[in-house]
């Protein structure tokens, strides 16, 4: 029996510039196969044998994008101690031996979404402090934005780690305080997740995407493997993917472009990381943090290497993306690429920057000319900019105001996706398309109709992905989400409040509130 959907007597919004709406929409084995007047296609769908569902009042967009999600660590975080409203160290400490008494001593301590900017102390427990009150335990802990993460003795000892591994911070008495950066957070990151069995990483992509599927996403781009994860990842999602209530296109962040081609992939990357993050105070910058004017961030890679990334990636027909947040590092992608570029010209090659997010505005206007194409994510300043925030606190009032500038991004003529970084803002395409329409300083604001063009065509445009997804037609893929309210429509300041009423993917119903 065919798989026929119809969904009828409602709005349906596009995408598409020449039929901006329609009433309704066929599915056919997971193809959209016609669009139109109610009747026609409700008669067309019954013939077939298959189900009509009324809108109403709901509205039916293009399914929905999130264009940067850590489907490992979200999944895996599931599990993890929550110490994201800790306000002290002596709250994070609280937490894990909390944990330590009820857990048996072969169970690791696993925290997540620790934000030192919120603790009083303005730093995170030391491994000492760890030792203090889970002796028996191992524990680890990783920040919001994955870039460092804390342990305790035993753990540091079980990971291999040595006080010369790089990225091991000291005290001022050169004893380890059990803080690792760099290597050393790889190296402990991937040596976590190789713990965890196949039948546990199984779940946690599961949980990722069936998380996602109720926030109204038919697309996930999964940031998967490599330094932040375990490349033993990849082969358990490729098998899993088919069976996922979303869609997957993986970025898998190997430095190795030999996997990408041997697994038949084109995308590569993702979260190759050019420099770090805002709230550890490790995204590069020329002038030095505001709160702490001893560094700068740095940068993680030469910049021989960085080109020698983009020609590969050129030379072998493969779309690369790069974590660039800090001015640095968005100038090193775009002075690697433009040197790339003439040394293997290609036309559409379409080099992604993940984040994007403090460039000077002659790189904006750069990479515009140089076809590359950027996945940002709006949550991150609408949660954590504005006055008085952290990334005002790091940053100063000017260099934060200008950041993640997503008016002038559109108007330099980017192509722009919208994204979540989960778990480092929710998986919540309708907060993202909020917080791009309603950003902290508003003259970094888009309009509604742009901001769910950023996690519809424009994200699809970001994989190379726009004759298949992100607007609705006959011959694209039957993916949908219907929401609650028209988001052109309502007051833009309440766009936040619509809700997803259905996901459908190819035809089938993932979720229905």
């Amino acid at each position: 029996m065919q798989n026929v959907l119809a969904l009828t007597n409602g709005r349906v919004l596009t995408m598409e510039p020449g039929t901006p709406e329609s009433d309704a929409i066929l599915i056919e084995d997971g193809k959209i196969t016609a669009m139109g007047g109610s009747r026609e296609i409700e008669a067309r769908c019954k013939a077939l044998g298959g189900r009509v569902i009324l809108l109403g009042q709901n509205v039916a967009v293009p399914g929905l994008h999130d264009c940067h999600v850590h489907m490992m660590g979200t999944g895996l975080n599931s599990l993890g101690i929550d110490m994201y409203d800790c306000a002290s160290v002596a709250d994070v400490l609280d937490k894990v031996a909390e944990a330590a008494k009820a857990y048996p001593e072969n169970r690791w301590v696993f925290g997540k979404r620790l934000d030192e900017s919120r603790l009083k102390e303005g730093r995170p427990p030391t491994a000492a402090e760890l030792d203090a009150v889970a002796p028996g335990h191992s524990v680890y802990i990783v920040d919001r934005g994955w870039h460092y993460t804390l342990v305790n003795t035993r753990a540091f000892e079980m990971f291999g780690l040595t006080p010369d591994t790089q990225g091991v911070r000291r005290d001022a008495g050169r004893k380890i305080n059990g803080r690792l950066h760099d290597q050393a957070n790889a190296k402990a990151k991937m040596a976590f997740f190789e713990l965890q069995d196949a039948e546990q990483r199984a779940a946690a992509f599961t949980f990722t995407a069936e998380e996602a599927a109720r926030k109204g996403v038919t697309t996930l781009h999964a940031q998967e493997g490599g330094a932040l994860f375990a490349d033993s990842d990849i082969p358990i999602l490729t098998e899993l993917s088919a069976k996922l209530p979303v869609r997957v296109v993986l970025y898998w962040a190997t430095e190795d472009h030999r996997k990408i081609l041997d697994a038949g992939l084109r995308w590569w990357g993702g979260d190759i990381l050019l420099d770090g993050s805002i709230g550890s105070r490790t995204a590069a910058f020329e002038a030095p943090y505001s709160d702490d004017p001893s560094t700068s961030g740095y940068l993680h890679y030469s910049d021989a290497r960085v080109r020698e990334f983009m020609v590969t990636a050129l030379e072998n027909g493969l779309q690369v993306a790069f974590h660039a947040i800090g001015q640095l590092a968005v100038r090193q992608a775009m002075d690697s690429l433009e040197y790339a570029l003439s040394a293997c010209p290609v036309q559409d090659h379409r080099t992604r920057i993940e984040h994007f997010g403090f460039p000077d505005i002659s790189d904006v206007e750069r990479a515009a000319r140089l076809g590359a194409v950027i996945s940002t994510q709006p949550s991150f300043t609408y949660l954590r900019g504005g006055p008085g925030t952290v990334y005002n606190q790091r940053l100063g009032d000017a260099r934060e105001r200008a950041g993640y500038p997503l008016r002038r991004f559109l108007d330099a003529g980017l192509v722009v996706g919208g994204g979540s970084d989960s778990d480092v803002t929710p998986i919540d395409p309708v907060l993202g398309m909020h917080a791009a329409v309603n950003p902290p300083y508003p003259e970094n604001g888009v309009t509604p109709y742009e901001a769910l063009a950023m996690f519809t065509i424009e994200a699809a445009k970001t994989a190379f992905e726009e004759d298949v997804k992100g607007s609705l037609r006959p011959g694209k893929l039957g993916d949908v989400t219907v929401l609650s309210r028209d988001p052109l429509k309502v007051p833009p300041d309440k766009i936040r409040d619509i809700e997803v009423v259905m996901t459908v993917k190819g035809g089938q119903v993932v979720y229905q509130r």
